[in-house]
């Protein structure tokens, strides 16, 4: 039982036994006061009946019919004359009127006719002792009917001191709530300062806990940090901060993937005579010289959405734009730019760059080969190459016959999910992951993400994509119960209204929406809409929901404000972690990475493992589950 329900209880006892207390107490007063009437009146009516009585001489027939008179008139129940020497003289009575009282209260507190007594006198001697036993149920009457007053009085005022009491519980409660609700979400990781409330008991409690957030999330801050030195350290070059060539080539791979997608634009930079450079300047300067270049790279990331670039060995850089058709123009800016760097120009750097388009489908060795033959070319040439594959870009006019294909598709429902499974190590399944696949003509086959995607963004049609993605997936799961995971793409997540569409879908399907799961990629929702993120994750929590963050790249950092909002498992994709087995660094990063998810109660996963070794290793690291080839035929008969 909850301590606020204690205490109301307790109130609410202790109301009664003041109610009760008082009500006795004042009704056994009123009968004191009326038992003690009753022997006034008594005394009265016999003095009085016995001075009447006393002016009819010694007239018996006369006294008897003045004391009948008065028992009939209801002034008593019985007269009773005696005369000195013990006889009676005469007896009138009549039978007690009965009482309006109940018969149980005149039980409980019964009223005693007390016997009123005085002399008949005639001719100044005394001719008998008149005894006069009153009426009591007048007396009865009233006392039940001040006992009802007074009940109904206590009563409202009792219902008054209730309705106050319970005003100043609400006052009391409301603190004592908000410090509930601070332990709550620090029991879920996520890390909420308190208002100190006026209460000093509770003031205490709560600043006491606001000083456990605040240590808490230091920490965690700080192990955050510790985990994106060591992410740097095995994924970036130290000089640069690029990503190194296996973080580039397994991205380039991603990108690649699937046949009918946008493609790449591919751009190498090679800085000539790197050796003769670092000899020439010194260590440092050309340090500086090498981060020069890179920052340029890194202006066409930061730029262009879908850009990546990295250093693939001492000497060249490499730049990779989501979309065929710019390598030409892109190339030739970049050149340019390069050129005109007042720290290569400086530094006396020969610059040449090599480029090629390439299509969806081919090898990231086979681009890589061709954007290498381009760097070579450009090395006989001016500086700069471009490799021809006889593949012009997609023109305008494409582009829109893509948006209305895509719409018409998503508008006439011509829409399924590709599934893949979550397993934990017990081979389990956590939860389906659900991607989109749209049927761009009736009949036709059904094409995965990565031949559209792209142009959906590009043409704002991903909250169309995302809420269409969900709503299939609560259906399969209301249909047989499997747990199900969707991706919200940030652009949706910051596109006014869309939220709140989510949270109606999964008010709908109630049983559906609580074995869903919602993620997201962490850094680029959190910086475009964090606070419409934070609104959203509590109404989407509060319908069961279950939420994720996608980790990539150098986003360590969002792990802990993540936490906050209170995701429940963080994804990893495995090509960050490619080399780990036989990489010290990578594995360092891992394991602080798995400690630090781990540490604030989170789920870690892992998506795309395709080695039965890279599993392994996984396993090994504290991974709590996985997707990817690697986990295909594992799982146990009937998972």
């Amino acid at each position: 039982m909850s301590l606020s329900r204690r205490v109301v209880l307790l109130m609410a006892a202790m109301l009664l036994l003041a109610l009760a207390a008082s009500l006795v107490v004042q009704t056994l007063a009123t009968r004191d006061a009326l038992q003690a009437e009753l022997r006034r009146r008594s005394h009265e009516a016999a003095q009085h009946l016995a001075l009447v009585l006393s002016t009819q001489g010694a007239s018996a027939a006369q006294m008897q019919t003045l004391a009948q008179a008065h028992v009939q008139l209801g002034a008593a129940w019985q007269v009773v004359l005696m005369r000195p020497d013990g006889s009676v003289f005469f007896e009138s009575s009549h039978e007690p009127l009965t009482a309006q009282a109940p018969a149980w209260f005149s039980t409980a507190l019964p009223l005693s006719p007390v016997q009123g007594r005085a002399d008949v006198l005639s001719a100044g001697q005394v001719i008998g002792s008149l005894r006069l036993v009153p009426r009591t149920t007048w007396a009865q009457d009233l006392l039940w009917a001040s006992m009802r007053v007074s009940a109904a009085w206590l009563i409202g005022l009792a219902l008054l001191a209730a309705a106050l009491a319970a005003r100043v519980l609400r006052g009391w409660r409301q603190p004592l709530q908000a410090t509930l609700a601070q332990a709550e979400a620090l029991e879920q990781g996520r890390f909420l300062e308190a208002q100190e409330p006026r209460l000093p008991e509770l003031q205490l409690l709560t600043r006491s806990m606001n000083a456990t957030v605040r240590r808490l999330r230091e920490l965690f801050a700080a192990q955050a940090e510790q985990v994106q030195v060591l992410q740097r350290q095995a994924l970036l070059d130290g000089v640069t901060a690029l990503p190194l060539r296996g973080q580039f080539t397994g991205r380039l791979e991603a990108q690649l993937a699937g046949a009918g997608g946008p493609g790449v634009a591919l751009i190498l930079v090679r800085v000539l005579d790197l050796e003769a450079i670092n000899q020439r300047l010194g260590h440092e300067a050309t340090d500086r010289l090498l981060a020069s270049a890179a920052s340029l790279l890194q202006a066409y990331v930061d730029g262009v959405p879908g850009t990546f670039a990295g250093r693939l060995n001492g000497a060249d850089f490499a730049l990779c734009l989501p979309a065929s058709g710019l390598a030409t123009e892109t190339a030739a800016s970049l050149h340019a730019a390069l050129v005109a760097a007042p720290a290569l120009h400086a530094g006396g750097a020969h610059i040449v760059v090599g480029a090629v388009d390439s299509r969806s489908g081919v090898p990231a060795g086979a681009v890589l080969a061709a954007a290498d033959a381009a760097l070579a070319l450009a090395e006989t040439q001016n500086g700069l190459a471009i490799h021809d594959e006889g593949q012009a870009p997609a023109n305008l006019a494409g582009s829109r016959a893509w948006r209305e294909q895509i719409s018409a598709a998503l508008a006439e429902g011509r829409t399924q999910l590709a599934e893949c499974a979550v397993r934990g190590r017990d081979g389990q399944i956590i939860h389906l992951e659900c991607a989109l696949r749209v049927q761009f003509s009736e009949g036709g086959d059904y094409q995965g993400a990565e031949r559209w995607l792209a142009l959906a963004r590009r043409s704002q049609l991903l909250p169309q994509v995302d809420l269409a993605a969900l709503t299939l997936a609560l259906a399969a799961t209301a249909a047989d119960g499997q747990r199900r995971a969707v991706h919200m793409a940030p652009a949706s997540l910051a596109t006014p209204g869309f939220a709140a569409d989510v949270t109606a879908l999964l008010q709908e399907a109630p049983a559906a929406a609580q074995r869903l799961a919602i993620e997201w990629v962490g850094a680029q929702a959190l910086a475009e809409a964090d606070v419409l993120l934070a609104s959203a994750a509590e109404q989407w929590r509060a319908c069961g929901t279950h939420l994720g963050m996608e980790l990539l790249g150098a986003q360590v950092q969002h792990v802990t404000r993540a936490a906050e909002l209170g995701i429940h498992y963080v994804k990893v994709e495995t090509r960050h972690l490619h080399g780990a087995i036989n990489n010290l660094a990578l594995r360092t990063y891992a394991s602080g990475l798995v400690s630090l998810v781990h540490g604030l109660g989170l789920v870690v996963l892992a998506q795309g493992v395709d080695q039965e070794e890279e599993l392994a290793a996984l396993w090994e690291l504290g991974f709590d589950g996985a997707s990817g080839a690697a986990l295909e035929g594992r799982h146990p008969p009937g998972g």
